[in-house]
């Protein structure tokens, strides 16, 4: 079990991919089983890594306030345009920013969001594994970064 402050994981996806996702390709139905999309007011305004039954990260920048109302949070959703059976959506309960977020440098970038209920796992919802206490990182490690990021330069989400 790894822990991160009072948040355990206790299970957790290892995705092995031999394939790359490029260009404007969609992502297969439950390929990237963690990636959370936060909404306000309907809208998609940022992403987020579901990391156990009750909790998502993110970065601390979307937060101006700890303000919960009209937060949404999805999960197993594939893409933006459309609503898919395999996804849900959950409210927020509580919102953690980093106590020393600096939004002059982004030096601790980090939020925690705490959903309103546990969330079932499925085959397209899988919390990210996260890196043991101690762990080391060298250089020409592998690894992926997700999200709903413009696929290119003036691209759409």
């Amino acid at each position: 079990m790894s822990c991160l402050s009072s948040v355990c994981l206790l299970q957790c996806v290892v995705l092995i991919l031999s394939t790359k996702i490029v260009g404007s390709q969609d992502a297969v139905a439950g390929i990237w089983q963690w990636q959370a999309s936060l909404h306000r007011q309907s809208s998609h305004f940022y992403g987020g890594s579901f990391i156990n039954k009750e909790w998502v990260l993110t970065a601390a920048y979307c937060f101006s306030s700890t303000n919960t109302s009209d937060l949404l949070v999805y999960l197993g959703r594939q893409n933006q345009q459309s609503i898919k059976s395999n996804e849900v959506s959950q409210t927020v309960s509580q919102i953690i920013r980093h106590p020393n977020y600096d939004s002059t440098t982004s030096d601790n970038d980090i939020c925690l969001l705490k959903l309103s209920s546990s969330v079932t796992f499925t085959d397209y919802i899988q919390p990210v594994c996260l890196a043991a206490v101690g762990s080391t990182y060298y250089t020409g490690t592998t690894s992926w970064v997700t999200g709903w990021g413009d696929i290119n330069s003036g691209g759409e989400i």
